[in-house]
């Protein structure tokens, strides 16, 4: 029998809590696509598309296995390449989690780093041999469905764009977040653009051609960011760690209030916002 908790734990616990934070050893798939430039208007002031003319969409299901702050759990995330002034990151709608470790997972990014996250129904990442599958359902509804062939990339242009990944490498990377309080006069205030420096070295990384198709529920509209061409996809094994989130800007609760539209849907439901929100099974 696992012995009781209590309410009431010693600084020297505490201490521990999200030290040296990392997702290790997680597996799946991987796939970049070009999406349409219309998607800027999605992006919260002052973000922009880092490449207007030809705007690059990102998707990955995986299954973290080793993470040091939870049991192992299931995740997968939606976004673009974005920037603020010469600051270049992932820019991320929305990521979905399940499993064991995704209630933890999921408070901790938000709360910690202001990750857009939410809980799904299911997410799934299936490899037999050169093929694999990966998708993720939530309130019935499948949001994204991916089918690799592992072999090359639908265009070879990728072969250049991720020359770095190879085993053992560590490539630089990061994400554009929001952090902020619910309160004040305007229902959000403290709201600060930060970025995520959050570095991966690559155990494995093999390239795939992939094919994509996207859903949207009313709480989650994925397909709202159209994958006009895939690019390509990859299988991959490899630990992500976090090693710094500093802010980029302050923003005014007048300007928060504004922003928080563009954030919403990736992090709440429209139950938040009406009174007929009643759901039975």
């Amino acid at each position: 029998m696992m012995k009781s908790g209590s309410y009431l734990i010693s600084r020297e616990k505490f201490s521990l809590f999200m030290k040296d934070a990392a997702m290790n050893n997680e597996e799946g798939v991987y796939v970049f696509f070009q999406t349409d430039a219309g998607v800027a208007k999605l992006l919260p002031p002052p973000l922009a598309l880092a490449s207007p003319e030809t705007p690059l969409g990102y998707i990955y299901i995986v299954n973290i296995r080793e993470p040091t702050f939870a049991p192992w759990y299931m995740e997968g995330g939606l976004g673009v390449l974005a920037r603020y002034g010469e600051q270049v990151g992932m820019y991320f709608f929305n990521l979905q989690l399940s499993g064991p470790g995704a209630l933890m997972g999921a408070f901790s990014g938000r709360e910690g780093s202001g990750l857009p996250k939410k809980l799904c129904d299911k997410i799934v990442v299936d490899r037999i041999e050169d093929s694999a599958h990966a998708f993720i359902e939530r309130h019935g509804v499948r949001l994204v469905d991916v089918e690799l062939e592992i072999g090359k990339y639908n265009d070879p242009s990728m072969d250049v764009m991720n020359a770095g990944k190879a085993p053992g490498v560590e490539e630089q990377g990061g994400c554009l977040l929001h952090k902020y309080q619910i309160g004040g006069k305007s229902g959000i205030t403290n709201m600060s653009l930060i970025y995520y420096d959050s570095p991966t070295v690559y155990h494995t990384w093999e390239p795939a051609t992939a094919a994509v198709r996207m859903g949207s529920s009313i709480d989650d509209p994925w397909a709202e960011i159209p994958v006009v061409r895939v690019l390509g996809g990859a299988y991959s094994i490899n630990s992500n760690r976090v090693t710094n989130i500093y802010e980029l800007k302050a923003y005014t609760d007048e300007e928060a209030a504004e922003v928080m539209c563009y954030l919403y849907s990736g992090r709440y439901d429209r139950c938040c916002l009406c009174k007929g929100h009643q759901r039975y099974e």
